[in-house]
């Protein structure tokens, strides 16, 4: 398993299984960021490398165009809890269609119902990088 041995500035240095150095931009660490002693998967090709952190889940809801948009799933969790009844957690979490859903029928207590539902679920799922 190749670990993120040391960071300088921009340059990410990874060191592999073989005992090579592998060099990597931050931009090229797949959407999380980099710190010392992550374990990654290093992939390359020419002269371009991408790194993916190991057990780092992107599913498709997570990226958004070249920016994935990675949310704290406490505050998105006390966000649901609280305010989820105007819809606030989904703004916070980039969803502005389905938070202006949640603004559209608020007064019918449907929607405080599932976000109260939501944060719950977000509070206590298992926490890794997976924009909830």
């Amino acid at each position: 398993m190749s670990k993120i041995i040391k960071i300088d500035g921009n340059t990410v240095f990874i060191g592999t299984d073989n005992g090579q150095i592998v060099e990597a931009k931050k931009e090229d660490c797949g959407g999380f960021m980099p710190t010392v002693g992550d374990e990654v998967i290093t992939y390359t090709t020419g002269d371009k490398v991408i790194v993916t952190k190991t057990g780092y889940q992107m599913s498709s809801d997570s990226y958004n165009g070249d920016n994935p948009h990675v949310v704290n799933k406490v505050t998105y969790g006390l966000l649901a809890i609280f305010l989820g009844w105007i819809g606030v957690h989904k703004f916070y979490a980039g969803y502005t269609a389905q938070g202006i859903l949640y603004l559209l029928f608020f007064w019918t207590c449907i929607p405080s119902i599932i976000a109260f539902v939501e944060g719950i679920v977000a509070i206590t799922k298992k926490g890794d990088y997976i924009k909830v």
